[in-house]
């Protein structure tokens, strides 16, 4: 299932998964986004997620997810689940992830989200089958994405997109559900 792959790491650095190259380790921009993506790979977290493929045009799924600690809460489709999560396997997936495809990052500007300043960058990555254009905002106070965006390409046509909204106060569990 879509939702699960991707809710199983960090959702930008899997989106980026082959997006980075580490010719572009200098780059500031870049570094600024992968900073703020291993950043929220250690810390609690609750995400809203909303996922609309090319093959249900016009019905997005609307998800959630909250890490806590080792643990990775994900609701679909009314279902909600635990599974384990391993942060410092995550940030090195993300840190993996720069060692392929091609990639540029943009710092676009400042804009607030939800009323907090950001900075939003933005990140185009090609791979032999397409690629994705990206937007994340970074919270200028702590340095954690607020907000995602990501469309991927392949053969040059939208096979998916998803927004992923953060929000990093009193993260806790459901309520009912087990680990």
């Amino acid at each position: 299932m879509i939702a699960a792959r991707l809710l199983s790491v960090p959702l930008f650095a899997a989106a980026l998964g082959a997006a980075w190259a580490p010719a572009r380790a200098d780059d500031a921009a870049c570094q600024a986004v992968l900073q703020a993506v291993l950043k929220q790979a250690a810390v609690p977290v609750h995400q809203k997620v909303t996922i609309e493929t090319a093959a249900a045009p016009g019905k997005p799924m609307q998800n959630e997810m909250i890490r806590l600690g080792d643990t990775l809460y994900m609701q679909a489709r009314g279902q909600c689940m635990a599974r384990p999560y391993d942060a410092a396997k995550a940030a090195d997936d993300a840190r993996q992830a720069m060692t392929k495809g091609e990639h540029s990052c943009t710092r676009v500007r400042s804009e607030a989200v939800d009323g907090q300043p950001a900075e939003l960058y933005s990140v185009q990555s090609k791979t032999p089958n397409g690629g994705s254009d990206s937007q994340i905002w970074i919270s200028t106070a702590s340095g954690l994405p607020l907000r995602q965006t990501v469309t991927m390409l392949e053969q040059g046509a939208v096979k998916l997109k998803h927004e992923v909204r953060s929000d990093y106060a009193n993260v806790r569990a459901p309520a009912g559900v087990a680990r």
